[in-house]
């Protein structure tokens, strides 16, 4: 939707569009709940951004989703951010930042265990690069300030409408 946002709304960047909707996967793991199902409901914002400013805006992201669990109930103790290892970051990300929960049932031996909750990705311009390749449109950005077309960046915090509501619940209750 980014061509039609642009094109329609007249936005500036930065600004950003958030869905939710199905999601669905290719590898399954039975044993794992909701953290491995082929179908599942998932939220997630596209904030699209000026090169050269996705890094302050990732640290932003980080901060607001954290604030946001921590707003709706979650324990502090139970959430935290972990910073991917380089060498765990798919092939577009520039660096990702995971909200890990404290899980009651990811432990070992009846203890509690950190896992992830949400993803907060920094794209860079991999998505609407590989939208225009693939469709023949032109997704770049007009910068009215520069006078210069640039193609985005973008800032990708998604959730599992599922574990969000069950990290809210088991903190709801002791």
């Amino acid at each position: 939707n980014f061509g039609n946002v642009v094109d329609t709304m007249r936005v500036k960047l930065p600004f950003g569009i958030a869905q939710i909707g199905k999601a669905f996967r290719n590898e399954i793991t039975t044993g794992n709940f909701l953290f491995r199902v082929r179908e599942f409901e998932m939220m997630e914002l596209e904030f699209f951004v000026k090169p050269g400013e996705d890094e302050k805006w990732h640290d932003y992201w980080k901060t607001e989703r954290l604030k946001w669990f921590l707003d709706l109930g979650i324990k502090k103790e139970n959430i935290k951010l972990q910073d991917l290892p380089k060498e765990e970051l798919a092939h577009y990300s520039k660096g990702t930042t995971e909200v890990w929960y404290n899980w009651p049932f990811l432990g070992s031996q009846g203890k509690p265990g950190w896992g992830e909750l949400e993803g907060i990705a920094n794209r860079t311009d991999y998505d609407l690069k590989a939208h225009a390749k693939a469709s023949g449109k032109d997704l770049s950005y007009f910068d009215e300030e520069t006078k210069q077309k640039i193609v985005p960046y973008v800032i990708e915090p998604s959730v599992g409408v599922g574990r969000a509501l069950l990290a809210l619940l088991l903190d709801s209750y002791s």
